[in-house]
């Protein structure tokens, strides 16, 4: 079944659709951040106020969950935010497409945070790391249980970056195909003579409210993803079990 999609494709040579979107995503979140820190002063006002209050909500998320060592990961999680949710939104700019609506971007980001806690967890703790996968203390005599635990949580591991995926995806493909057919529902009310036009006039009205359920979906799902990762980086490298 062919999915219908608002957006125009983009034949450039050598670089596919969802790759060009992304870039976009980034070009944005540039440009913002240029007109943000245009012209900084030490009472913020504007696009710089805006900022730093997410900067802040982020980085206090990420010292509780964390703790003092949260501050060397402040830029993954700035530009997984970021990313995400500009990514997310795109997809409401006619002609444009939202990048983490191909599950290739969504496992891509998913796989780098797996990657990324599970190496940190082992540069902190060397071989230690794997303890984090059994239940310390246990008898001696409840080893397979230790074993059979340490399994588990391996399995789990490997999961994670199927579900952080996945949840992405699901909720921007979904917002995407709606999006889409609503817009083709707007391009047949306009050609549609007499009453025919009252059996779709309700998608013209419903559009500015999906739009927003769109950008709100898009900014609880890039702030899901978000808290998941810190909480997958707090359980690699901080020194409780």
């Amino acid at each position: 079944m062919q999915i219908v999609k608002e957006a125009i494709e983009y034949h450039i040579p050598h670089i596919p659709t969802t790759i060009l979107m992304s870039l976009t995503a980034w070009f944005v979140i540039f440009v913002f951040f240029i007109l943000a820190v245009r012209k900084i002063s030490l009472i913020p006002s504007g696009l710089q106020n805006f900022f730093e209050m997410i900067f802040e909500g982020i980085f206090n998320l990420a010292d509780e969950i964390i703790g003092n060592e949260a501050k060397k990961y402040y830029p993954l999680f700035l530009g997984i935010f970021f990313f995400i949710f500009v990514s997310n939104i795109l997809g409401i700019v006619p002609g444009l497409i939202s990048p983490t609506g191909n599950i290739n971007v969504p496992i891509s980001l998913a796989i780098i945070v797996f990657i990324y806690y599970n190496l940190q967890g082992f540069v902190k703790y060397k071989i230690g790391y794997l303890k984090h996968f059994i239940v310390p203390g246990l008898p001696v005599w409840m080893f397979p249980v230790n074993i059979l635990i340490f399994f588990i949580e391996i399995i789990s591991q490997f999961v994670r970056p199927f579900s952080l995926s996945l949840r992405l995806f699901c909720n921007v493909f979904a917002k995407e195909t709606l999006l889409g057919v609503l817009g083709v529902l707007v391009i047949t009310f306009f050609s549609l003579p007499g009453l025919l036009k009252s059996i779709v006039i309700m998608p013209v009205f419903l559009r500015p409210f999906i739009i927003i359920l769109a950008v709100l979906i898009g900014l609880v799902q890039a702030l899901i993803f978000l808290i998941l990762s810190i909480i997958y980086v707090g359980g690699a490298v901080k020194s409780e079990h």
